[in-house]
């Protein structure tokens, strides 16, 4: 913080009662459950309108599972437990494909060794912004999402969108779920099962 806005935000307590004071103490100490719950709102947004999109699509190849307060899944069905899959990831602060860290049932090594095939290269190209990637993640990106403000592109931090995710709740999800679909054309989700197959462990 600023020391401009340090003196402004002084500035508001000053010739005010002490409960003024604790009851903005009381609300910071609630800021995380509050972000929680924003991103449980998103979570769950999300969770039932592809449940909804599968159950109008039986034959669709993928599935989502969701756990903690943010974190959502996209994997091959089938494919889900003890990390058996090449997975979509998103949570707060990412957005990415995950092959594992070595401990599930996807050979890393193999992986990354098939992934130098040209014909991969569509599954990191369709990550709009790759800001990082390692032997367990095929690509990442940091909170890149838009709704026309300051941040569009790359919120400095999670605990700045999370207000969207609580308050801007069906825009946001519009944006998530558009970004998972680019991976669920026909001719990528050939490869994540080609991936899962020719590298699962024995």
């Amino acid at each position: 913080m600023t020391e401009e806005l340090i003196v402004k935000a002084k500035e508001m307590f000053e010739g005010e009662t002490p409960e003024k004071w604790f009851a903005f103490l009381e609300l910071t100490n609630k800021s995380q459950e509050i972000q929680n719950r924003w991103w449980q709102k998103l979570q769950t947004e999300v969770f039932n309108r592809e449940r909804k999109f599968h159950e109008d699509n039986p034959k669709w190849d993928w599935d989502i599972k969701i756990w903690n307060f943010w974190d959502i899944k996209w994997f091959i069905k089938g494919e889900s437990e003890n990390e058996r899959a090449l997975i979509i990831h998103f949570w707060g602060d990412a957005f990415r494909i995950f092959c594992g860290d070595g401990n599930g049932s996807l050979d890393v090594e193999k992986v990354n060794e098939l992934l130098k095939e040209t014909k991969f290269d569509i599954i990191k190209n369709s990550i709009d912004k790759i800001y990082a990637s390692n032997a367990q993640t095929i690509g990442w990106e940091h909170r890149n999402f838009s709704f026309n403000c300051i941040y569009d592109g790359r919120f400095p931090n999670h605990q700045t969108l999370s207000w969207y995710a609580g308050n801007k709740t069906n825009d946001f999800a519009d944006q998530l779920i558009a970004k998972v679909r680019k991976f669920q054309t026909p001719e990528i989700t050939a490869l994540f099962k080609e991936i899962n197959e020719k590298c699962r462990k024995p």
